[in-house]
Parts: C-alpha cells; structure tokens; sequence
C-alpha cells in the first residue's frame, strides 16, 4: 500500500469541497429569469446532471458541491479527496 501525502493541491481541494458542502462558498454560475442556475464553467462530469427546470431548477448546483466535480475542477482523483476531506476533518476535531 502505498503512502499518501497530503498535498498542497489536494489540500485545497478538500478545503474547497468542504466550504462548499457547508455553504460557506458557494459556486460560481448565474441564474436565469426562470430561476434555473448554471455553472459558469460546466465539465465531462456535469453531463450526465438532468438540465434544469422551473420544478428543479438547481440540479447543477447540488452537483457542483460533490466530491466528484470538485476532483474533476480542480484535477486531483476524487478517493484521495474524500480521503483528503477526512483527514481534514479529524485534525479539526
């Protein structure tokens, strides 16, 4: 097994993901007159989100605060990032 470091590059990561899970940041994107939001940058990962309707007009911004398109953003695989993210939390705690 080998060893994982925590990177300053990962470590943004995890910082940015958790920020975002806890709403301290928010993504960046617009709204439309209807309500619906869209990332400002959109990525292969975000192509399987259902579009957004007057009924479900956030479905990209629930998807831009996963683990999975934080990793895609910012380059990293997204396991060290969640393995990332725990260790941040449990040297916080």
């Amino acid at each position: 097994m080998t060893a994982r470091r925590l990177t300053v590059k990962l470590r943004t990561a995890a910082e940015r993901y958790i920020a975002l899970q806890s709403r301290a940041l928010h993504p960046e994107g617009r709204a439309d007159n209807g309500g619906r939001w869209y990332p400002v940058r959109q990525l292969p990962c975000c192509d399987g989100v259902r579009t957004p309707s007057r009924a479900y007009p956030w479905s990209y911004m629930t998807h831009c605060r996963t683990a999975a398109h934080v990793a895609a953003d910012l380059a990293v695989d997204v396991d060290r990032l969640r393995w990332a993210v725990r260790r941040l939390r449990a040297e916080s705690s």
